[in-house]
């Protein structure tokens, strides 16, 4: 294979001599041999000249970016030479590949402007002429540093190939029939691989406020009144957020959103209800976003340093069902960029349910026996007590009965009060101190939906 190679490369040296690159008069080259052959069909003299590739990576990735590294042409002999001509090629090992599947830059030697090398068609691999418009003269022990950009297609099949770098050296202190020698680099195997999709890196979670609930209620009462509580976001991230407030019930008994009534209240004193929804990761859980309906204002803006306050209440209906619960505050971020959306919680808190109170109805009676009828004696007329207002005796002191006079009569008694709906008014000594509260959109599905308060 090396063999291959060698001939592959001597014999683009030949084709660059043919193509009337070469400023002096060559010799007759045997493409076949990748020798320049002598008038007398000797082998060609060994060539003054070294080449040295360095730099060139083991593999390149087909439609990735160029890679560079340099070909290095150093004079040997102890006088001038010349180098009529250098010349890339990638010698195909049966991958395929095309002329085309390939793009080679260059330097000359003591330049520094990047240009395009001209192509020297092949079937296979490929074939570039370097530095034909400056011919370098090497002195004594002097070098011409080439340096190389080479892009592969995306196109390109993956495999190997062998690039190689070769020069053609006119030596004037020779006859001409031996003055013109080829320069051969090495081989080194070049692996073209298909390319990676770029991965893209995971964006960061973005800052959370501190969440807490302030003044949770112990118990309540199935089907008793609403209980004022507060939820409190504290933003110490450093940096301005938007958040989206909401509470989720975690209890070990599922609580149907029917059992239960949350309301939160607006900038202007209004009380809006909580919007349920649930969560797929947590089905048993119960969430209630704050939501207003207007998407304007779903967002609350809490700036660096800012602490918000939302009042809230709670209650439950008569047919919710006792036993211990907790609840937790939950507070959504909207994610910037490169970020993802997170959601920070409150320590839970346990409250219970307790069931509503029953009444036992009275219990029935016997009637009472009839008194009999005795005589009684006749007395004399009944008198009003009035004060004494002189030395006239009492009618006790004669003897006669005492008689309270009459009570007045009672006014009749006030008709039923109206039963407690759960609202309030603006009155009530509760306040949101800043924008309107909405309903949570990071981390779970709030499904709107409204309910009879029971």
């Amino acid at each position: 294979m090396r063999t291959r190679h060698r001939r592959f490369l001597a014999a683009t040296a030949a084709v660059t001599l043919a193509s009337g690159v070469a400023v002096v008069e060559a010799p007759a080259v045997s493409a076949a041999s990748g020798a320049v052959a002598t008038p007398q069909g000797g082998q060609a003299q060994p060539s003054p000249v070294t080449v040295a590739l360095a730099g060139l990576p083991g593999t390149v990735k087909t439609g990735g970016a160029p890679v560079e590294f340099t070909g290095t042409l150093k004079n040997t002999a102890d006088h001038p030479v010349d180098v009529a001509a250098a010349t890339f090629v990638i010698a195909d090992t049966g991958t395929g590949t095309k002329q085309s599947q390939f793009k080679l830059e260059y330097q000359a030697p003591g330049g520094t402007q990047w240009q395009d090398a001209k192509v020297n068609a092949a079937s296979v691999g490929g074939v570039w002429e370097l530095g034909r418009p400056a011919v370098p003269h090497l002195a004594a022990g002097a070098e011409a540093v080439y340096r190389l950009r080479l892009t592969v297609a995306a196109d390109a099949p993956a495999g190997r190939v062998t690039p190689g770098f070769t020069a053609v050296v006119s030596d004037p202190t020779l006859p001409p029939e031996q003055r013109v020698s080829t320069a051969l680099s090495g081989y080194p195997d070049l692996v073209i691989t298909p390319a990676v999709a770029p991965t893209t890196p995971a964006p960061t979670p973005a800052a959370t406020p501190d969440a807490r609930l302030d003044g949770l209620p112990a118990a309540f009462t199935a089907g008793g009144e609403p209980k004022p509580f507060k939820l409190v976001f504290v933003n110490n991230s450093g940096r301005d957020l938007r958040i989206l407030p909401a509470i989720v019930f975690q209890g070990a008994t599922e609580l149907p959103s029917e059992a239960v009534r949350f309301d939160f209240r607006m900038v202007g004193g209004e009380w809006l209800e909580g919007t349920p929804g649930g969560n797929s990761e947590h089905p048993g859980w119960l969430y209630y976003g704050l939501r207003t309906g207007d998407k304007s204002t779903d967002v609350i803006l809490l700036a660096k340093g800012e602490t918000r306050t939302i009042d809230v209440r709670l209650s439950f209906t008569k047919d919710a069902p006792a036993g211990a619960q907790s609840l937790a505050a939950l507070a959504g971020s909207l994610p910037g960029a490169g970020e993802s959306g997170a959601e920070a919680s409150s320590p839970k808190a346990g409250f219970t349910i307790e069931a509503a109170a029953t009444t036992a109805p009275p219990a029935p009676t016997s009637p009472a026996a009839p008194t009999p009828t005795t005589a009684r004696p006749s007395i004399a007329p009944v008198v009003p007590v009035t004060q004494a207002t002189s030395a006239e005796p009492s009618p006790v002191a004669i003897g006669m009965p005492v008689v309270a006079a009459p009570a007045p009569a009672q006014a009749p008694a006030a008709g039923p009060r109206l039963a407690s709906t759960g609202g309030g008014s603006a009155s009530e000594p509760m306040a949101i101190t800043g924008a309107v509260a909405i309903a949570l959109g990071v981390g779970t599905l709030v499904v709107a939906r409204r309910r009879k308060h029971i």
